[in-house]
């Protein structure tokens, strides 16, 4: 079968990992893909138009950067309708970014299925949590709206992003819920690396509880470092080890200072995702503080197929990935006291880390992985038509 994926992203970081692991999982079945998007060329991680897009991101916010994403429905329309002439797919599998209707339309023209994959309500976040003012603010939302209904399935990374989609008047029995997956040939339960501990001023007696992401306000890492402190008085060997860099990494550090937990916290800095998974083997329990109400976490897949005791928000989305006590323990979302509880009982049991992990890791092998999820949208595709 022949897929026709497009998308209008950098295609770096969380958004190039996905995009390239669902078109190796339907190639992975036997499937054709073409990718189109403004930079294609080279790998996801290397695109040749990603620092001119920058370029005009910094120098044209605001209402002119909107008017160009807006302009992209013209070069898109008329870029994927020249796809399907001469690929002849059997369908479109669309990245939803925000004022792109090209691709619903292009469709629609064609007489050909499209499944546009929502991994967040851009309009909403753009609006309520980006660090810019969304201009076109009600045409945003509208945009959002009719491309969501448009679209022949829309894929809804969690259940919670659908009741969302659902709000705004977008048919229930048009989402399909669809987690994100892992790559289990890069994340998989391995040994520590001793050289890896040792580059971090470590050893096998210091206990590690560990998160991977970017350093951003909303992933919670504030309420982290305040339930380690009280960790750390029970633990007091334990380490701190986040996995990443991002803007408020020196408020972190002014924060571990005034708590009194800097010498217990590592930063690595920036990691290539092909070695996330060496810093993750290090962890005793890995933990993600905090997650937007839309979201479906990479990380706590990515930690599950390690094997890994998870803590968690218990938020709905997170719910979509972690049965508590089954696969990972669930804390009160927002209370760092709740979590720091939930950690303590979490590294004062070996045989209860050791039952979650191994939970864990069949349900990574069982759903949450690429192929599964590109499986998915196949059979939902033959359901279709």
């Amino acid at each position: 079968m022949r897929i026709l994926y497009h998308h209008r992203t950098l295609g770096d970081g969380a958004e190039g990992i996905h995009i390239a692991e669902m078109v190796n999982a339907f190639r992975s079945l036997g499937h054709e893909v073409l990718l189109i998007g403004p930079a294609v060329s080279g790998s996801l991680s290397q695109q040749t138009g990603s620092r001119l897009h920058m370029g005009v991101k910094r120098f044209l916010r605001g209402p002119f950067y909107e008017m160009l994403e807006i302009g992209y429905n013209l070069y898109g329309f008329h870029s994927v309708c020249r796809a399907i002439e001469k690929f002849k797919p059997a369908f479109i599998y669309d990245r939803y970014i925000t004022f792109n209707y090209s691709c619903i339309a292009a469709a629609q023209k064609k007489k050909i299925p499209v499944f546009l994959e929502v991994n967040a309500p851009l309009a909403y976040e753009r609006d309520h949590e980006a660090d810019e003012n969304l201009c076109f603010r009600r045409l945003a939302y509208s945009v959002e709206r009719l491309t969501c209904k448009g679209a022949s399935r829309t894929v809804a990374v969690s259940s919670t992003l659908k009741d969302y989609l659902v709000s705004v008047g977008v048919p229930a029995q048009q989402i399909l819920v669809l987690p994100n997956g892992v790559n289990t040939t890069k994340f998989y339960q391995r040994e520590k690396s001793d050289e890896l501990l040792q580059s971090l001023g470590l050893d096998e007696s210091n206990t590690l509880i560990g998160f991977v992401g970017i350093l951003r306000p909303w992933h919670g890492v504030d309420i982290l470092l305040q339930a380690f402190r009280i960790v750390h008085v029970v633990f007091p060997k334990a380490i701190l080890l986040l996995v990443g860099d991002g803007p408020i990494r020196s408020q972190i550090e002014s924060l571990a200072r005034e708590l009194g937990i800097g010498q217990s916290l590592r930063i690595t800095g920036r990691v290539p995702h092909e070695k996330v998974g060496e810093y993750i083997a290090l962890f005793d329990v890995a933990v993600s503080p905090k997650a937007t109400f839309y979201a479906s976490p990479m990380k706590i897949i990515e930690y599950m197929a390690q094997g890994k005791a998870i803590v968690a928000p218990d938020m709905a989305n997170v719910k979509d990935l972690v049965d508590d006590g089954v696969n990972g323990l669930l804390f009160q979302s927002g209370s760092a006291e709740a979590l720091a509880a939930t950690l303590i009982a979490a590294l004062s049991d070996d045989n209860l880390r050791i039952k979650l992990g191994k939970a864990a890791l069949i349900e990574t092998s069982r759903r949450l992985n690429w192929p599964a999820n590109a499986s998915r949208v196949i059979k939902e595709y033959e359901r279709l038509i």
